[in-house]
């Protein structure tokens, strides 16, 4: 029996040592969330905020680690992302940022890492059958 989960109350996955669940926002910032990235990364459990982009379901629920240093890894729930948003964004092999993100400081405080921001590239996706895994190496410490 698979779990749904849902944007508005997430039933929370199981989670390893070191692992929280997030919710991931996708597109670019400065172009209202459209296009490419990352857009925002939200803890599960914080106050909902309205989306910002202009696409209302362009976003998806992952498992977040920091395996090891200047290394962050998104683990996502492909239950939790749209047919039409993971054709778009994992459709490809790689996950393409197109401008650099800094990862929120209660992000970086939890997993207990300096504060830092994923750099612009094309960043390789891993499927194992139950996650899109996506491991950003080239974090820069703020």
């Amino acid at each position: 029996m698979t779990r749904k989960i849902s944007a508005f109350s997430p039933e929370k996955p199981r989670t390893g040592p070191g692992q929280l669940l997030v919710d991931v926002e996708f597109g670019v910032p400065s172009r209202q969330c459209v296009n490419y990235g990352i857009c925002r990364i939200e803890l599960a459990g914080a106050p909902p905020r309205r989306k910002n982009g202009k696409c209302k379901q362009c976003s998806g629920w992952a498992l977040a680690s920091a395996p090891e240093n200047s290394l962050l890894e998104l683990a996502f729930l492909p239950d939790s992302i749209s047919p039409q948003t993971r054709q778009q964004h994992f459709g490809r092999g790689y996950f393409l940022i197109e401008e650099a993100y800094a990862l929120p400081v209660s992000l970086c405080s939890k997993l207990g890492i300096p504060a830092a921001t994923i750099g612009c590239g094309q960043y390789r996706i891993v499927e194992n059958g139950r996650l899109l895994i996506v491991r950003f190496s080239n974090l820069v410490t703020l």
